[in-house]
């Protein structure tokens, strides 16, 4: 099933290479690949199923018809047959069991037979000098959320509509369960033999009920075809062929990995696994197909696949270690967060190194609740407090962080979590509790314990409560005194993150100059440092400035590479979006896509009550009702439709590219004047754009003029917000 484009690079690899290997884990189909590759080949092809033997050269000796010669040894028959022909190909199926033999088999079987070719399938490869490896994996999966017509143009929805419509004529992949074949699917992760079986369960179970079942699919998924080896009849069977040939050492790291449900880097696998360099334990199982790389950004992740895992998790329950990996993986996580809550923010790296590690947190939240360990189990909380993941914004839930302050906790943990938790009901809008947090907090802090870090922390969610409850005088003395704390810290990304709350604070309450210069600094600060994923927040409070100041092209400009920067959290950039709907609506330009923004990031804070302060809450009440004053009813509704249907991820995209419609040829904006409209919006006069591109004034005020005619644009302010956007084809 598919398969038509690898069984093409196959073709052309075997015309190349003599000797092939096709590795990939348990059910992936390796066998049925090299059915079909063989099938199409004119030449002589010899089939050795290693499956059930005892003996490699018996097998080949056996597959290829060879006579016994007098006085020569079987390899010597093997060869003379081999030898009669003109392009033959020896195909050895499953060789994982009997590795070391079929190397040296094949090792001189290519050395004394020059035109002899090889195709072996395996589940990791043979090692041999000339090798190539041709990775056999899971089939191509749909996206969640896919159509019938998307699904079936995926080869893994295809396979379970084929193979469920074998023992059952009636069944059809329709829009009632789409939805539930495109999970199982997902779920089995593409995996062949998984699918097979698990369509095969649609005599009895509907998708539907397949997919309720997949937690326990090891005894859900079996009664293969009785054509099939024993190894391919129940998923089990086929996991435990692989699982029974790894050496002692490597069954445990596979056991103990799939405790932790989550991928992995070499650092987690060596703490987890308690041992010094867990390297050729990692390399060993991604060799043999238990474990699967993946690679991005510069780093390697490993994970497994989910029916592996919950086989070896099985082993692990049994052996009694899931426990031994929960405390090793609350050690990890603790290691990594102790050494940083004495600070005003933990280390970038560190915060990166935990959000890519997400997995062992809860393992260790949970761990450590368990056990009553709760001491360690505010640490493991800070952790969740300072991580995010693609679908969950920054931040521990309330009932975690409630539930650990209701314990007995030494003071300087018990401090950190109070600021975490007035931090957290900050962005809630909830300024009472958040004072009454960030006071206790603040008292531990003054008790002399020497940690600037903390106490500075302490002072700047006071102040912005404070800000919000009545007293700003209070708030800004406050916030000088953390300032002059940092200052003497030399922390110099504290002190920009604690310029901007600053600055925002100042801002809302009417003073956008005293404001500016702060998070000028600000943005400055953090810049010199290099850590653009940490800019979101100042690009925010400038683009609110420029807001203020009426400067739109300048704030959608600011609000636009704060999107762009933010990209690694996505839940941070709500904000961003509002951000940019505001100055779009400022500049007059584009109420339909601003209103769908507007409605986008609605909807994130409904979900997870962010509660927009009452300054900002204003403006985007204001902006809306621009909006539905400017726009015709039913392209309202199409906006308001569009912003409601549009994911966080989405909408973000749609912030970035969209742009303006030019019409025709004929109305479209020349190079040299869509060069002009991009100095307009970096602020140039007309006198200064004439003399950077050796023009008059006068030819430059034409182009503007041109320029704004052919896009329906009412102002230089909208040009200079149309010519921010990439206008490139």
């Amino acid at each position: 099933m598919g398969r038509r484009e690898r069984l093409a690079a196959l073709a052309r690899l075997g015309a190349e290479q003599r000797l092939v290997s096709l590795v990939g884990p348990a059910g992936a189909g390796k066998t049925r690949l090299a059915v079909q590759h063989v099938t199409r080949r004119a030449e002589q092809v010899w089939w050795t199923a290693l499956a059930a033997a005892p003996d490699v050269v018996q097998a080949v000796y056996q597959a290829v018809g060879a006579h016994p010669l007098p006085h020569r040894s079987a390899r010597d028959a093997v060869i003379a047959e081999i030898d009669q022909h003109r392009r033959p190909l020896l195909v050895l199926d499953n060789c994982e069991h009997l590795l070391a033999d079929v190397a040296g088999v094949v090792s001189e079987l290519l050395a004394r037979c020059p035109r002899l070719r090889v195709l072996v399938t395996s589940r990791e490869p043979l090692r041999l000098a000339g090798e190539q490896v041709f990775a056999v994996g899971e089939l191509e999966l749909p996206p969640a959320g896919s159509d019938v017509a998307e699904a079936l143009r995926h080869d893994a929805v295809q396979l379970f509509r084929d193979r469920a419509v074998s023992v059952d004529r009636s069944f059809e992949v329709d829009s009632s369960n789409v939805a539930d074949v495109v999970a199982v699917c997902r779920s089995l992760d593409g995996m062949p033999l998984a699918i097979e079986l698990a369509a095969r369960r649609i005599t009895v179970l509907s998708p539907a009920d397949v997919l309720a079942r997949l937690g326990d699919r090891l005894a859900l998924l079996t009664a293969g075809p009785r054509a099939s080896d024993d190894r391919h009849r129940t998923l089990r069977a086929a996991i435990s062929w692989s699982y029974d040939l790894l050496s002692d050492a490597e069954k445990t790291a596979c056991r103990q990995l799939a405790v932790l449900g989550a991928p992995f880097d070499l650092g987690v696998a060596s703490a987890v696994c308690d041992v010094p360099d867990a390297l050729e334990l990692l390399t060993g199982l991604e060799q043999k197909s238990l474990l699967v790389a993946e690679r991005a950004a510069g780093r390697t992740t490993f994970r497994q696949l989910e029916s592996i895992r919950l086989y070896c998790r099985e082993r692990a329950q049994e052996c009694g270690e899931t426990d031994v990996v929960a405390d090793r993986a609350v050690d990890w996580v603790c290691s990594v967060v102790e050494p940083e809550i004495s600070s005003f923010f933990p280390a970038p790296a560190v915060v990166l190194r935990l959000d890519r590690d997400i997995g062992l947190i809860e393992l260790a939240v949970a761990r450590t609740a368990e056990a009553g360990d709760w001491t360690r189990h505010a640490l493991a909380i800070v952790a969740t407090a300072w991580t995010s993941t693609p679908h969950r914004p920054r931040g521990a839930p309330t009932e975690l962080l409630h539930r650990a302050l209701s314990q007995d906790l030494p003071p300087a943990y018990r401090s950190v979590l109070t600021v975490l938790a007035a931090m957290h009901h900050r962005v809630r809008g909830g300024w009472h509790v958040t004072r009454r947090f960030a006071q206790e907090s603040l008292a531990v802090e003054r008790t002399g314990t020497s940690r600037p870090g903390t106490l500075a922390r302490a002072l700047e969610v006071l102040a912005s409560a404070e800000a919000h409850t009545g007293d700003p005088e209070l708030a800004r003395r406050l916030y000088d005194e953390s300032a002059e704390l940092l200052r003497s810290s030399d922390d110099k990304l504290a002190r920009g993150l604690l310029l901007n709350s600053y600055g925002w604070t100042l801002l809302q309450h009417g003073e956008a100059e005293l404001a500016a210069p702060l998070v000028r600094e600000s943005l400055t600060l953090i810049r010199l440092l290099g850590l653009p994923h940490m800019l979101n927040p100042v690009l925010h409070t400038a683009g609110a400035i420029a807001l203020a100041r009426k400067s739109f092209p300048e704030a959608v400009a600011l609000f636009r590479e704060g999107l762009e920067v933010g990209a690694e959290h996505p839940m941070d950039q709500y904000y961003d979006l509002e951000g940019l709907a505001l100055g779009l609506v400022g500049a007059g330009y584009d109420d339909e896509r601003a209103l769908s923004l507007l409605t986008a990031a609605s909807a994130v804070r409904t979900r997870y009550d962010f509660r927009a302060e009452p300054y900002w809450q204003a403006l985007l009440d204001e902006a809306r009702s621009v909006c539905r004053a400017r726009i015709t009813a039913g392209r309202l509704r199409a906006a308001e439709s569009t912003g409601e249907r549009m994911s966080l991820a989405q909408a973000v995209s749609h912030a970035l590219t969209a742009r303006p419609v030019t019409g025709d040829d004929e109305g479209m904006v020349s190079a040299r004047e869509l060069h002009v409209a991009t100095l307009v919006a970096e602020g140039l006069t007309n006198r200064q754009i004439g003399q950077r591109l050796g023009i008059s004034p006068h030819t430059v005020a034409r182009h503007v003029t041109h320029a704004r005619t052919k896009l329906g644009l009412r102002s230089r302010a909208q040009l200079a917000v149309w010519a921010s956007y990439d206008h490139n084809p």
